[in-house]
C-alpha cells in the first residue's frame, strides 16, 4: 500500500471513529426539562450527551437487559480468574 493510500484510508478510519463515542464513566447525572444530561470526559476536555426521558423511557427495557448480561458476563470472567488463581496458588 502506497503512502497515499495509507493517508486515504487511515482518513477513511477517522471519520468512521468521529461518529461514535466511547464513554468509560461519567462524572455528572443530571434531569431538567424532560432530558437527561450525562457529563463525562476529562475536567479539561468536558463532553455531554443529552437524551430526551421519553425516549430513554421506552428504550430502557431493552437498556437494562443488555446491561445486565453484559455485566453478568464480566461477573462470572473475574470470578473464573480467581478460582483459576486460587487452584494454582493450592499447588
Amino acid at each position: 500500500m502506497t503512502l497515499k493510500e495509507q493517508i486515504k484510508d487511515l482518513k477513511k478510519q477517522l471519520e468512521q471513529a468521529k461518529k461514535h463515542t466511547y464513554i468509560y464513566e461519567s462524572h455528572t447525572l443530571q434531569v431538567w426539562d424532560g432530558e437527561l444530561h450525562v457529563g463525562f470526559g476529562d475536567l479539561h476536555d468536558e463532553k455531554w450527551l443529552v437524551w430526551n426521558v421519553e425516549s430513554l423511557y421506552k428504550d430502557l427495557p431493552f437498556l437494562v437487559s443488555q446491561v445486565k448480561k453484559e455485566n453478568d458476563k464480566q461477573q462470572n470472567m473475574y470470578g473464573d480468574l480467581l478460582r483459576d488463581s486460587l487452584k494454582e496458588n493450592e499447588r
